[in-house]
């Protein structure tokens, strides 16, 4: 009965999952294909994030799972809800409407989890319906419980219709699919209620699809990148094109623009005359994305490393020469070293010599234990 409880949910979630791994793994993409939202779709930049920012529940109830998660599950209540939200929550999240393109979508989600213990898609829908009508006008619930079963039921024959998503294997495959699992939807939801739940989520993936392949093909140097990446982002959003490469300095997103930039410019590293000047222009990004504080601190560890590799590189070549040494009796070779340790490393001596014996015994067990040749 357990494993029949959480079977239909747990299809959904690997719905998407496959997708995920089929596009991954083959990241390949040719040019033109049509784009499911583009700009004249009037989903925006701040619809997506909207759509994406967190239920002022979904944090408290997974909470609630973790504190809970070691209980025996027969001694849960089954239809009782993960968490429950006040009368002001509920007006807060539906203040656009109750359909709408922000948090319908993943308030039904939230509702797949609270009574994630039925036992039959029936029973699972009797509990929404009472919890529905128990926290909402009755024309509002209504509408509310004919919404979600219909998204129901749309996501569990979509999971039916495309049980092998798996075998998506380019980037125009997966493309084509994300297209299809949309009119898919619209063919059951119709096409106003299928794109206000699922267009911004969508659009989001899509474009993110496709700014990963931009990103990541090495054929292509830096410039061709940014003028590519440009016209992805003039087709797709529009009035909010400029907005999208905007973030904030020192923040994790300027992180992560940072890297990307690395790779954007994969090619133009790679083919420059030396580690240094590689290195010399990566420092340079980072005034891109970096205040002149973090720019400083972050030359410093860089200087700390290099300081770091030169000692050891110094400490090696010793290593090698009292190695070499026929001169120097066996027995006091490793008494030789632990004596060079000290004088090279300092305080860190002894955490030096921990490293050793881990990668040791790495490789003794890598080599007992050779990888199979494919």
């Amino acid at each position: 009965m357990k494993n029949k409880r959480k079977k239909f949910f747990a299809c959904i979630g690997l719905l998407v999952l496959s997708f995920l791994i089929g596009f991954w793994l083959y990241p390949d993409k040719d040019e033109g294909d049509e784009y499911i939202f583009d700009k004249s779709y009037q989903i925006t930049l701040e619809d997506v994030q909207r759509a994406r920012t967190p239920l002022p529940y979904e944090n408290a109830a997974q909470q609630n799972d973790s504190l809970s998660s070691g209980s025996n599950e027969s001694q849960e209540s089954e239809n009782e809800p993960v968490q429950k939200l006040s009368s002001k929550e509920l007006k807060k999240i539906f203040s656009d409407g109750l359909i709408n393109s922000h948090t319908t979508l993943k308030y039904f989600k939230h509702l797949e989890h609270m009574f994630r213990k039925s036992a039959t898609i029936e029973e699972h829908l009797e509990w929404v319906k009472k919890h529905l009508f128990s926290e909402f006008s009755e024309t509002e619930a209504q509408q509310l419980f004919d919404t979600y079963k219909k998204y129901l039921e749309c996501e569990i024959a979509l999971l039916e219709q495309y049980r092998h998503l798996s075998n998506v294997k380019s980037m125009d495959e997966a493309i084509e699919m994300l297209k299809k699992i949309q009119e898919f939807r619209r063919s059951r939801l119709g096409n106003d209620l299928a794109d206000k739940l699922f267009g911004a989520d969508v659009k989001a993936k899509e474009y993110a699809f496709r700014r990963a392949d931009i990103v990541g093909n090495d054929d292509l140097y830096g410039k061709e990148k940014e003028d590519l990446l440009k016209k992805l982002n003039d087709d797709m959003w529009g009035n909010d094109a400029d907005a999208v490469e905007k973030f904030e300095p020192d923040t994790p997103i300027a992180w992560q623009r940072f890297n990307e930039k690395q790779e954007i410019y994969k090619k133009d590293l790679d083919e420059l005359s030396s580690k240094d000047a590689r290195e010399a222009k990566v420092r340079e990004y980072r005034t891109d994305f970096f205040s002149p504080e973090v720019v400083k601190r972050l030359e410093a560890v860089d200087h700390q490393i290099a300081t770091e590799e030169q000692t050891e590189t110094a400490y090696r070549d010793k290593e090698k020469a009292i190695f070499e040494d026929r001169s120097i009796p066996e027995d006091e070779k490793n008494q030789r070293l632990k004596t060079l340790q000290d004088q090279t490393f300092g305080d860190d001596a002894d955490a030096f010599r921990r490293r050793e014996t881990m990668r040791i015994e790495l490789e003794k067990m890598a080599a007992e234990h050779p990888k199979k040749q494919d």
